[in-house]
């Protein structure tokens, strides 16, 4: 049997320590590779976890509180209308008959406005409360959007102080308030309201 002359032993065992070392190296590097492929999933799913678990928390205790402030104080339309929408327009009609003359006519108007059209897009969070008629359902917010829409309107040429303008406003919010209550009472006759001429929301 053949011995393999020293320089052969020393460069076989140099070769096999130095195969040993890449294995090492490359293991090394599998692993570290492996780790990064690890965090690089494993930190978005973490984080994914954390932003569904706080917002299950959130979602479990905001209604708690937010129940609480979206219950309207007073659930009664009428009671709406009698207290907050007739008495604003009650007020308001007569600066429509002729432009304002001193600041104090104009900050009435676009408070009365602003009151009005606040309320009016407030309305979009109710129903109807007609049965009889198939279509109040849908006139609804149609009906409740046109009032805020010239209410904002109205409010806007006043800031301005643009009347040829607010009393444009003023009519087509007059008309949304009609078409509403006509919508709303099938039974009698509904509320009309008279941009100006005397009517029941002079009353």
């Amino acid at each position: 049997m053949m011995r393999a002359k020293p320089e052969l032993r020393v460069f076989l065992k140099w070769m096999i320590i130095r195969s040993g070392s890449v294995i090492i190296d490359v293991m090394h590097e599998t692993k570290g590779l492996l780790m990064k492929t690890t965090l690089t999933i494993a930190v978005p799913i973490f984080v994914c976890i954390l932003v569904i678990s706080v917002g299950i928390r959130s979602a479990e205790t905001e209604p708690e509180h937010k129940v609480a402030d979206k219950k309207p104080v007073e659930e009664s339309i009428s009671t709406h209308m009698a207290y907050l929408f007739a008495p604003s327009y009650r007020r308001l009609k007569p600066l429509m008959r002729s432009e304002p003359t001193d600041t104090s006519g104009w900050k009435t108007i676009r408070s009365e406005a602003l009151l009005l059209a606040e309320s009016g897009g407030n309305l979009n969070s109710r129903r109807s409360s007609n049965g009889f008629n198939p279509d109040a359902q849908q006139n609804w917010p149609k009906n409740s959007a046109a009032v805020k829409k010239h209410g904002a309107e109205l409010y806007r040429a006043a800031k301005d102080k643009d009347f040829k303008a607010v009393k444009r406003s003023y009519i087509a919010m007059t008309d949304s308030c009609n078409a509403c209550h006509k919508s709303e009472v099938s039974i009698g006759s509904p509320p009309i309201l008279t941009p100006f001429s005397k009517g029941i929301a002079d009353k």
